[in-house]
């Protein structure tokens, strides 16, 4: 199979390497100090099938504090009776996307409706198996009560848009409003309420940062913690703990891996999704460490195609820096076209992370435009569309004062090195270095589909349709933009991670955006919400592991 024969390869050169690796992990033979947070196993540290020596040792030892890995914590904390979590960040605050995502979170209240509209977004492009989006969707009618009962954040100052009925389908605004089951979709977002001083807990992870503070009892969080080794039994391939900033972690019960994706990885980009030279919107510490350490000790990958973009950004110049927030107004593309290298259009190019047209209750999807957190309508279906390393956004004197370029960004995009200026096209493409008459008759053919109120190659909405006609003329660079990776190893119901034969690799498990279950259609809110349900199921497998 395709997805088989690509990380096969990879997984073969890991594997190639991994024994004699765990071998000399083993074999470290570190002198443990008194482990911390020990609730049995013995003070040397020596495991059955290895001579390592323990520096620590802990219940879970949950990798990446992230939402992810702040949920996994705190249900150790909570349902653990007294079970001991060592929290470990590579960063130095809670990390990967999470602290800079807007936070909202998908909730449901009719599970089974649900359900179905999992099953909808997952449809044939999608490989999620049944049992797996079923536990999502029974995680996402707990996420509401785990919120604001269990965790306390406030119910006054949080944003609720409740699950509707199929009679006002469309009130939750859902991704996907062409599916019949859309209308179960919930949302909310900790201090979402505008009408309103914000006096508590900011953002998700301020609430979730709260929570572990007041169980520092039994978790110990660390900061510029990096994970650099799982460490197994060579004989039964149980994981055993991990080194964390160069030291032996027992986990007497199970590790949780919450490293997030590949975003910042431009290798990883490349080889698994060929977008080496796209730019994530937000973190850098997302280099695919945890990838690697799983690869290492045999997991089976999936989803690593899937991804929360591409869409042409705008950039300087110089390329150093994108020229509006990727997260809350991607989109001023109404206000120009993008052009390939060659001067021409080349893709449906009012695009941006949640672009929906007008788009009825159950229309036909195959119909509909726009950029839903990357997947554009191709060919009536809605993959990630695929984008070149650069482009360029071209635009009038009339679309720069509409907004093309924000103005709280420059007062002089020309000054600033945020775009070429000239009084032509063929002069604006020699700066740009395009073939001027592709440009001109781009221009041209675009300009008269404006007139016409209709875009013949690419159908844009009309309310899109923005000539480019009044000098100066303006190009800006744009390159792809995404939000987070998705891909990594596969997990099962419980949250354990699999091998290639779909077993469970003992005391190893998963939760967030790392190995992902989103490999359809996207939902937004739906990554917040998996590092929730996730980071509860895992925790409670590992904690079965008494």
């Amino acid at each position: 199979m395709e997805k088989e024969s690509l990380l096969s390869q990879s997984r073969r050169t890991f594997l190639k390497t991994a024994s004699v690796a765990l071998a000399g992990v083993a074999g470290l033979g570190i002198a443990g100090c008194a482990p911390k947070g020990t609730s049995g196993g013995n003070e040397t540290g020596t495991a059955a099938g290895t001579d390592a020596k323990w520096d620590e040792e802990f219940d879970v030892v949950v990798i990446g504090a992230g939402c992810a890995g702040q949920a996994a914590a705190i249900t150790v904390a909570l349902e653990g009776n007294g079970a001991t979590c060592l929290l470990a960040e590579k960063g130095t605050m809670p990390g990967g996307n999470s602290p800079y995502c807007k936070g909202t979170i998908v909730y449901a209240e009719d599970e089974d409706a649900f359900n179905q509209y999992m099953l909808e977004m997952r449809g044939e492009e999608g490989t999620t198996p049944d049992d797996v989006i079923a536990a999502y969707a029974k995680g996402a009618v707990e996420n509401y009560p785990w919120v604001f009962e269990t965790l306390g954040a406030s119910l006054e100052e949080a944003s609720i848009v409740a699950p509707s009925t199929m009679d006002d389908p469309l009130a939750t605004a859902p991704e996907w409003p062409e599916f019949e089951h859309c209308y179960a979709l919930g949302k909310l977002t900790v201090a979402g309420n505008k009408d309103i001083e914000i006096k508590g807990d900011t953002h998700i992870t301020k609430l979730l940062d709260r929570v572990i503070s007041d169980h520092a009892d039994v978790i110990e969080y660390r900061t510029d913690a990096p994970m650099s080794e799982l460490i197994q039994d060579p004989s039964t391939k149980r994981i055993l703990g991990a080194v964390i900033d160069g030291k032996n972690v027992k986990a007497n019960r199970g590790v949780i891996m919450c490293t997030g994706g590949f975003e910042a990885n431009p290798v990883m980009r490349q080889d698994f999704i060929g977008q080496g030279g796209a730019e994530p919107a937000i973190n850098k510490l997302n280099t695919g460490d945890g990838h690697k350490a799983c690869m290492k000790v045999g997991a089976d990958f999936w989803h690593m195609e899937h991804v929360a973009g591409f869409w042409m950004a705008g950039r300087d110049l110089e390329n150093t820096k994108f020229t509006n927030n990727q997260i809350i107004s991607p989109c001023p593309k109404q206000f120009g076209i993008t052009v390939g290298v060659n001067g021409r259009r080349y893709y449906m190019d009012w695009d941006g992370y949640s672009n929906k047209s007008d788009i009825e209750y159950m229309d036909d999807p195959s119909l509909a435009v726009g950029s839903r957190h990357g997947h554009m309508q191709i060919g009536g279906e809605w993959p990630h569309l695929a984008q070149p390393r650069r482009a360029w956004f071209v635009f009038d004197q009339a679309g720069l004062e509409a907004g093309a370029i924000p103005a709280e960004t420059t007062s002089d995009p020309v000054a600033d090195n945020l775009a070429y200026a000239a009084d032509t096209i063929e002069e604006l493409a020699a700066q740009m270095n395009v073939p001027a008459d592709e440009l001109k008759t781009t221009v041209d053919q675009w300009n008269e589909c404006c007139a016409n109120g209709k875009d013949i190659f690419f159908h844009r909405p009309a309310s899109t349709l923005t000539p480019v006609a009044t000098p100066p003329f303006y190009a800006q660079l744009c390159i792809p933009s995404f939000l987070n990776t998705d891909g990594g190893p596969v997990r099962n119901a419980q949250g354990e991670i699999l091998d290639p034969d779909g077993n469970p690799i003992p005391g190893l498990y998963s939760a967030g955006e790392f190995g992902s279950i989103w490999s359809g259609v996207y939902q937004g809110g739906g990554n917040v919400a998996e590092c929730l349900i996730f980071g509860r199921i895992s925790a409670r497998s590992a904690l079965a592991n008494a």
